[in-house]
């Protein structure tokens, strides 16, 4: 296992290692043994940005709590990549105006298993299906496999300027 002491150096691995699919370092004092279920190291993940679909949401259409995102597979397929953390009482508002009910039809099921958004032993999540038109701006980790984040997406912003159908299907490496 590589160490460093070189801020520079644990930057840089911050950054290279990301698209190898390593989820960051781990930062501690030199003097630190390692003492197991201890909170004295700390994981510092690489960070980026994606967009994706919002296809539903956790609470009612009209204040969405937390967002159910998705990206595009090789076939073009929607898949349920994500959720978001909790938003933020303005992103809940502007939401409202934003997200729609899905009409007649929706490419994802009534019920989500929760380990579909990396949460074990896996439950079934309950959502709102919402119209799979708009794209969001998310700050991601680089746990993505299987078209999925491991770990909660943080809303940025809305991506007006996109729609659904420009989005490509991401690199699952």
């Amino acid at each position: 296992m590589p160490m460093t002491t070189d801020l520079a150096a644990a930057q840089l691995w911050m950054v290279d290692h990301c698209a190898a699919g390593i989820e960051g370092v781990v930062a501690k004092r030199l003097d630190q043994a390692y003492r197991p279920g201890g909170r004295t190291w700390r994981k510092v993940r690489s960070r980026a940005t994606a967009e994706a679909v919002v296809g539903g949401v956790l609470g009612p259409v009209g204040q969405p709590d937390t967002l159910i995102v998705g990206c595009r597979d090789s076939s073009g397929r929607l898949r349920v990549s994500g959720r978001t953390t909790p938003l933020s009482p303005l992103t809940r508002a502007t939401m409202t105006h934003v997200v729609q009910p899905p009409g007649a039809s929706h490419p994802w099921p009534r019920t989500i298993p929760s380990s579909r958004f990396g949460q074990l032993p896996s439950q079934p999540v309950t959502y709102t299906k919402v119209k799979p038109r708009v794209v969001v701006e998310l700050d991601v980790d680089g746990s993505f496999e299987d078209y999925r984040w491991r770990h909660a997406c943080r809303f940025v912003r809305i991506r007006r300027d996109l729609n659904s159908a420009d989005l490509p299907a991401p690199t699952d490496e």
